[in-house]
């Protein structure tokens, strides 16, 4: 704490976000003045879980307890006033028990099964590539492309290099590491590799990300999005995710194996069998919106085929360059509508369990998929993610193994809060169908 308070002197800091997540992956923020935070961080302070759709009326307070490591201070440019942030748990209000719907004790669950698994020392590693689209917004509320820039655009091409460098700088100051940044394939689209690190401070830094960006766009006038599938026609945004575990006492990655086939250990095998085998489960976390299948489509480099490969991008999962420390997998049809949380836990939970039944992956597939027709994929026995988040919850609530690893009540919940978003988007009259059947 005392290294948090020089830092708060140093800085002037006047005001302190207590930050959490929902199950929805949104982010919310409780404002403390700076001279109340140093009791908050002891005791922990309340609010109404019921108004953030994680509890009812009738029972609806919550703890927030601060966790000290993620405490941040942002760049004088963000508020007028020099602004903290911290992440929080969430905790039953009149004790320490934690929150059974809290995602990050999902995840930190998760870990913990990782260590029995696998060994006291061994600590899950992720990445995830953000994607997201820069828009200009119109007096009529229209979005259009903020530039018409192709992969790897120079500017003035690239009319986002300007907001990206800020962006950079301002996570350069507050210890955020990214290792590269780019104008992806479509126009207005970028991305930003955050550096691999364990994966709850990974889950941590992607909020503060995601939230710098809106902020700094909505600063310029621009919108950042991180929508799967913005426009009928074009690219969609994803989410790859890349992910490792690594015995940290001995400084080896358990994913690799000179010898082994592929270059990949068995315990690597086992934990691609697993993710695999629970892909279509799987995709109602890791693509939890109704627009996640609207990009999850054959056609648009979109990985909607259930395989894996080395180097082969229409997989659903592969194995980058890279050996030694750096062997991981990259799961790829993720998007930036999950909550990396839950999303992270669950496919560790997948993974593990490839691990405890020693399943074996398919051969890899390096052809192109894309371009094989039904039977050629029928015959390799390559099966395709569901085609909507309806059918992917569908698969999901039958997943007893997912529904025990994640915990019964958060996984009813977390199913109940998507089904009444499906339910709400089926039910929903679209333009489209107005255009369609108006007129028979």
């Amino acid at each position: 704490m005392q290294e948090i308070t020089n830092l708060i002197e140093q800085n002037d800091v006047k005001n302190v976000a207590l930050q959490f997540i929902d199950l929805s992956g949104i982010l919310h923020s409780l404002w403390i003045p700076v001279e109340y935070f140093p009791d908050v961080a002891e005791k922990g302070t309340h609010t109404d879980g019921s108004s953030v759709g994680m509890l009812d009326v009738s029972k609806s307070d919550l703890k927030l307890k601060p966790d000290l490591s993620t405490f941040v201070v942002l760049p004088p440019e963000i508020y007028p006033e020099r602004i903290a942030r911290v992440v929080c748990d969430l905790y039953e209000p009149e004790s320490d028990k934690p929150f059974e719907l809290c995602p990050r004790f999902v995840l930190k669950n998760a870990l913990e099964k990782v260590k029995e698994t696998l060994g006291p020392s061994v600590m899950a590693y992720t990445a995830s590539e953000i994607e997201f689209w820069l828009f200009n917004k119109g007096d009529n509320g229209e979005v259009t492309f903020i530039d018409d820039g192709a992969y790897l655009a120079t500017p003035p091409k690239d009319r986002g290099l300007e907001f990206k460098l800020e962006l950079v700088k301002h996570f350069r100051s507050m210890g955020v590491k990214i290792e590269k940044f780019h104008h992806e394939v479509p126009p207005g689209k970028s991305e930003f590799n955050i550096a691999y690190c364990p994966a709850l401070k990974m889950a941590d830094t992607v909020y503060l990300v995601r939230m710098l960006l809106k902020i700094v766009a909505d600063k310029q006038g621009i919108i950042a999005s991180f929508m799967p599938k913005p426009f009928h026609g074009e690219y969609g945004a994803g989410l790859h995710t890349h992910i490792s575990v690594v015995d940290d006492g001995k400084r080896k990655n358990l994913f690799d194996d000179p010898k082994g086939t592929h270059g990949l250990s068995k315990t690597a095998s086992h934990f691609l069998a697993g993710m695999l085998s629970h892909a279509k489960a799987l995709a109602g976390i890791t693509n939890p919106s109704a627009n996640s299948y609207k990009r999850l489509v054959p056609g648009w480099e979109a990985p909607v085929y259930i395989s894996w490969a080395r180097y082969n991008r229409s997989t659903l999962v592969r194995v980058p360059p890279g050996r030694g420390m750096a062997t991981r997998f990259e799961y790829r049809p993720s998007d930036g509508t999950c909550n990396f949380y839950i999303t992270y836990a669950a496919m560790l939970h997948a993974g593990l369990d490839g691990i405890r039944r020693k399943l074996e992956p398919p051969a890899p597939v390096e052809e192109d998929i894309y371009h094989m027709s039904e039977r050629e994929r029928a015959d390799k026995g390559i099966e395709t993610l569901p085609g909507s988040l309806g059918d992917a919850l569908r698969v999901l609530s039958a997943d007893t193994t997912l529904r025990d690893a994640l915990g019964h009540a958060f996984f009813d919940k977390y199913l109940e809060i998507k089904l009444k978003e499906w339910k709400e988007y089926s039910t929903t009259v679209h333009p489209w169908e107005r255009k369609r059947y108006l007129h028979i």
